[in-house]
């Protein structure tokens, strides 16, 4: 009986159970709330995603970026009253979770931004968008879209 066709096996199978208490951690310290993407009118190029992230672990999450198959690119947002009471969008570079905390992405306040959109988003869809954290961590997300008549 030989040994040696199991050992890179067994190494291997060491290596995932050691590896699977990081990822499963992870993976809890991020929750994501009342996710969905805004349905707009076909022709639309850019259109928003809206969530409540909440952060499950001791230490600051800080959101640095997003991507999605759905649209060119994707940026924060954050909807500022300018003094003559006019709205406008500022991109900004990240937003932070608070430890045990929760951010709110929505209307009138921080967002995500889906720009150049490949093809309209009907009511119904779904949008698979890959949020991207300081420190390599990554998150992965289905939302729905929501025609902007049904929010």
């Amino acid at each position: 009986m030989t040994v040696k066709p199991l050992f890179p096996f067994l190494c291997l199978l060491m290596a995932c159970a050691w590896s699977a208490p990081a990822w499963s951690a992870a993976n809890t310290q991020l929750q994501v709330r009342d996710g969905y993407v805004r349905g707009l009118p076909p022709g639309s190029a850019n259109t928003s995603a809206y969530m409540i992230l909440v952060n499950n672990s001791n230490e600051d999450l800080v959101l640095i970026g997003a991507n999605t198959a759905a649209a060119n690119s994707v940026m924060i947002h954050n909807s500022v009253r300018q003094a003559d009471g006019m709205m406008t969008m500022e991109h900004v570079m990240s937003a932070t979770i608070p430890a045990r905390g929760q951010l709110a992405l929505k209307t009138g306040g921080m967002h995500l931004m889906l720009m150049g959109l490949k093809k309209p988003l009907r009511d119904g869809n779904s949008v698979n968008l890959t949020l991207q954290f300081a420190g390599g961590f990554v998150h992965n997300i289905d939302l729905p879209v929501v025609s902007v008549l049904n929010e």
